[in-house]
């Protein structure tokens, strides 16, 4: 018993390591403008090849076998708990929570670092959401249907690209870019960061669980929220950011 417990806090103690350099390597090429402008040159173009692929796909076929076999797959054997969590991740991005998310999550930035961080994170989410609502309505591809899989939560609208996605890869992406540029103590940094990066990744999985998605309205949801991402990151750098981080 001694043992296990000794090697289960070695593991948490190799992954809080693998976290902390994960963390410093974010950081570092924050502050290194020649890498992150590589990095945005290089990912955004290679993100929106894949988004025009997935978009002329989703408007050509309204169902691709691979979607079908994803989902199906995801939903196999998935417990009530697990449902139970994915819908708790979801929960943000609906009416009215996303707009209270949204409220509370800008002030908190504008009381605890400045009042135009948090007007900028507010401005950025609204406009990743206009752009999601006019690819909706150009591409019109319904979501899935219960002959195919199962749907556990009803949603009104068009399917691709997600808006849950969208909505965390940029609201979520940017505090926690914040967090990362703001934020000097380590342990503070890994507390208030990993639930940020938690919402993100989980909610993907979560809306193909769900069944209000397909596999392809998730991909081109993160790729297209990663690049408003990124632009709302240079953009923020370049002419909003305090000097201590705009010239680290």
């Amino acid at each position: 018993m001694a043992n296990r417990w000794l090697s289960a806090a070695k593991t948490v103690k190799e992954r809080s390591i693998e976290l902390r350099r994960y963390f410093t390597l974010v950081r570092t090429l924050i502050y290194n403008k020649k890498r992150r402008h590589r990095l945005l040159l290089i990912s955004g173009m290679l993100a929106l090849a894949i988004v025009v692929v997935l978009t002329f796909l989703a408007s050509v076929y309204t169902v691709l076998p691979l979607d079908v076999w994803f989902t199906r797959e995801l939903q196999e054997d998935q417990g009530v708990i697990v449902n139970n969590l994915m819908y708790a991740v979801s929960c943000i991005g609906y009416m009215p929570w996303s707009a209270i998310t949204v409220l509370l999550g800008s002030l908190l930035v504008g009381v605890f670092l400045n009042w135009r961080d948090g007007v900028y994170l507010a401005a950025i989410t609204v406009v990743q959401g206009v752009i999601n609502a006019a690819i909706k309505g150009t591409i019109g591809r319904p979501r899935p249907l219960e002959d195919l899989v199962e749907v556990l939560v009803s949603a009104p609208g068009f399917s691709f690209p997600s808006g849950h996605v969208m909505f965390y890869t940029v609201f979520f992406g940017f505090l926690l870019f914040r967090i990362i540029t703001s934020v000097s103590r380590k342990h503070l940094r890994l507390v208030l960061g990993l639930p940020c990066a938690a919402l993100v990744v989980a909610v993907g999985p979560s809306r193909i669980i769900l069944g209000v998605h397909w596999l392809t309205d998730v991909i081109a949801a993160y790729l297209l929220g990663l690049v408003i991402l990124l632009l709302a990151i240079e953009f923020y750098l370049h002419y909003l950011a305090p000097t201590t981080i705009a010239h680290r």
